[in-house]
């Protein structure tokens, strides 16, 4: 059963035990809904594995989370830099143009022309936009993610097809 990362704890806030936690997920309010059981993990403390869902709001680019189990300042302080995952399956099923940014990891990139350009090794969400970081002759390239640049991307070949402008691609 694989589970995906929806958010990471920012830190407490007041003293009722809410989190501010940093979006890792374009669905927040999918994800984050009332009773939902989140997996925690990460951090040096030792805490609750599963976390209940009690409520959630939006705050300063983020979510303000609290849970059943948290109940204070002290116990929310406990999951700072802690990561929030739930399993895929209980996610829903993605259209044919969205992708998990987990499951790009890996994919060759290559031009229109076939030219091969690197492999996706991790991606970056910047608000603006979000960027692949694409290995390419020992230097990582910053490929912008969209619909601009990229015209393919093959599930089964495990492939994305780029157009990039000139310059893009210099290193």
């Amino acid at each position: 059963m694989e589970e995906i990362v929806v958010a990471r704890v920012r830190n407490a806030h007041g003293l009722d035990g809410e989190v501010l936690v940093e979006l890792l997920t374009g669905d927040p309010d999918d994800v984050f809904a009332v009773d939902r059981v989140l997996r925690v993990s990460g951090g040096r403390e030792r805490g609750p594995g599963r976390l209940t869902l009690k409520g959630a709001r939006r705050h300063k680019g983020g979510l303000l989370l609290r849970f059943q189990e948290v109940s204070d300042r002290t116990a929310a302080e406990r999951l700072q830099g802690r990561e929030l995952a739930v399993p895929q399956e209980e996610l829903r099923q993605l259209e044919e143009d969205e992708f998990f940014l987990h499951d790009l990891v890996g994919y060759a990139v290559v031009r229109v022309s076939g030219e091969p350009v690197g492999d996706v090794v991790t991606s970056y969400e910047t608000g603006a936009q979000l960027l692949l970081g694409v290995s390419a002759g020992g230097d990582e390239i910053l490929i912008p993610f969209g619909r601009q640049l990229v015209t393919e991307v093959d599930r089964d070949a495990r492939r994305i097809v780029i157009d990039p402008p000139p310059g893009l691609l210099e290193v």
